[in-house]
């Protein structure tokens, strides 16, 4: 207890006693105004002082009591509207406890609300990816091999008439078929990959992930680099974008070529990436739009820039820029940010 309410309350005990002493004095025929009755009357003095300190106390546990019964009943009250149940009180210095719990209960509704729209949009995502998949699936490599199996039951039946070099023609169409499906298979195992760079440096990331699409894919990748140390959650950001970028690249863009370009300077770091494929068309354009999401909201997550340049029969430009802060604040910093 602060020295001020101790001093308070001792005054409040002290006008206590004087009022009590002012109400007994008379009954007693004597006067407290009596000047005679306080210099003459040491045991009398010391009672009053005396009745004055144990008063004071009185009062200081008496306060003290109170605090102790206000503090639980208000922890109490605090704990129901963290828990999100009704309080009650009569009391008009608690309306605004009754105003935090409405205000607790209404953010609890939209929160869930919330995480219910989100749930219910994941699933929508969840079951557009499987769909894309199927598509994929059924136009690559389920037609490819329905092709090959067309061209060998034709073949079979017909296997004792036809001539050996169309014969060997045919064999050669199927072969073609079958790598065509191998490697279109490969391309969307390589999109449904778990994007994690497991210990590397975002360079060796890229590296890993661009060997893949040379050895599983025709487009010749061509990758720049210019990067030293960079925070970790920067790191894992620029991969997980490089990675959807790339899987765009394999399953829409038909690109001959790739070329990656990441650079980073005293204030920034950037990402480019290039194709030389059939750009962005209507068709296109709403099946990408999911991904080129998830890259925006990254980029933003960074405090970063996207530039996205293309045009039917141009190819694709994705420029990224993300600051970079000087000294270990932003290590810290970027340790903070959602990966």
């Amino acid at each position: 207890m602060k020295k001020g309410t101790i001093l308070l309350l001792a005054w409040y005990a002290t006008l206590i006693v004087l009022v009590v002493l002012s109400a007994v004095f008379p009954i007693l025929h004597q006067s407290l105004l009596d000047l005679s009755l306080w210099t003459s009357t040491e045991q009398f003095i010391f009672t009053v002082i005396l009745l004055i300190i144990v008063l004071t106390f009185f009062l200081i546990l008496l306060v003290q009591s109170v605090a102790i019964v206000t503090t639980q009943s208000m922890r109490q009250k605090i704990r129901a509207i963290i828990q999100n149940k009704n309080i009650r009180t009569s009391s008009e210095d608690d309306q605004l406890l009754l105003q935090l719990s409405e205000k607790v209960r209404g953010l609890t509704r939209q929160v869930q609300l919330i995480d219910n729209q989100d749930l219910v949009k994941k699933e929508e995502i969840v079951e557009g990816e499987r769909r894309r998949i199927a598509r994929d699936l059924h136009d690559t490599v389920s037609q490819e091999l329905f092709a090959s199996s067309m061209i060998l039951s034709g073949l079979s039946s017909s296997l004792e008439t036809l001539p050996a070099e169309t014969l060997q023609q045919q064999l050669g169409i199927v072969k073609e078929t079958i790598e065509t499906a191998q490697r279109d298979l490969r391309i969307l195992l390589l999109h449904l990959r778990p994007s994690e760079l497991d210990g590397k440096d975002l360079v060796e990331g890229f590296e890993l992930i661009l060997r893949e699409v040379s050895d599983k894919s025709s487009i010749a990748v061509h990758f720049h680099h210019e990067v030293e140390t960079l925070p970790t959650a920067i790191e894992e950001h620029f991969f997980r974008i490089g990675q959807e970028i790339i899987s765009n690249t394999l399953r829409h863009s038909k690109a001959k070529h790739l070329d990656v370009y990441l650079v980073q300077s005293e204030h920034e770091v950037q990402l480019k990436m290039t194709d030389d494929g059939v750009g962005f068309v209507k068709s296109d354009e709403q099946e990408v739009s999911y991904g080129l999401q998830n890259i925006q909201e990254r980029v933003e997550d960074m405090a970063g820039t996207v530039k996205i340049r293309t045009a039917p029969d141009k190819g694709v430009a994705i420029d990224i820029r993300v600051p970079l802060l000087k000294g270990k604040e932003h290590e810290q910093d970027t340790s903070l940010i959602g990966g």
